[in-house]
């Protein structure tokens, strides 16, 4: 091997070991489920393109089970305390995505009884009963149950549109700002489903 093909061997292995180290650095685990998430994401909704950063990732367990990692998404985050950036986020005006990636299998009909539970305990009775439509239309894009590593992906973009991809496939899109803002507060919220400071821990003040 002549030094010239050394030299050049050394430097392609050298680039393909930082390659390695920048993709690695553009991922984000959640270290309870070992799922692993983009640090940055690009989203397009109606002709626009959107670039979200994510605000931190958190694991969903059902008693002692985990269900699903899952990492939450945000254009332009706000940066200062924990509290700012929950009320930050369950305000309508910048895009946002949670991604579910599921480490169990769960039936549809348990999939649609918590996200029940959860408009219900995190809405008034006067909002439950205004959203009720709209949660019936959202519960009609779950119809089949999720296998292990299966994705799902709830957008919320500007106007209080939820888009929600099941399995790399758009499903008809919900728009009430009110909504919105109850199905986010299942995970930001004071009674969140998991530990919302973990969902924050990216942008929020230590």
């Amino acid at each position: 091997m002549t030094i010239r093909f050394r030299t050049i061997a050394i430097l392609v292995v050298s680039l393909l070991f930082v390659a390695v180290l920048l993709f690695a650095q553009e991922m984000v685990t959640e270290p309870s489920t070992g799922k692993a998430f983009p640090m940055k994401i690009t989203v397009t909704s109606g002709g626009t393109e959107y670039a979200l950063n994510l605000t931190g990732v958190a694991v969903r367990k059902k008693f002692v089970f985990k269900v699903y990692g899952m990492g939450h998404y945000m254009q332009e985050p706000p940066a200062g305390t924990g509290e700012a950036a929950f009320k930050a986020i369950l305000t309508d005006g910048k895009a946002k995505q949670i991604t579910m990636i599921f480490v169990r299998d769960v039936d549809a009909g348990s999939i649609q009884n918590a996200y029940r539970d959860g408009f219900k305990e995190n809405s008034t009775k006067d909002e439950l009963k205004a959203i009720q439509p709209f949660i019936d239309k959202f519960l009609g894009a779950f119809t089949g149950g999720v296998k292990e590593n299966d994705v799902f992906i709830l957008r919320w973009m500007p106007g209080g549109t939820i888009i929600p991809i099941i399995q790399g496939q758009e499903k008809e899109a919900v728009s009430n700002p009110t909504f919105a803002r109850v199905l986010w507060t299942i995970w930001f919220g004071g009674d969140s489903i998991v530990d919302r400071d973990d969902l924050v821990s990216r942008i929020a003040a230590k």
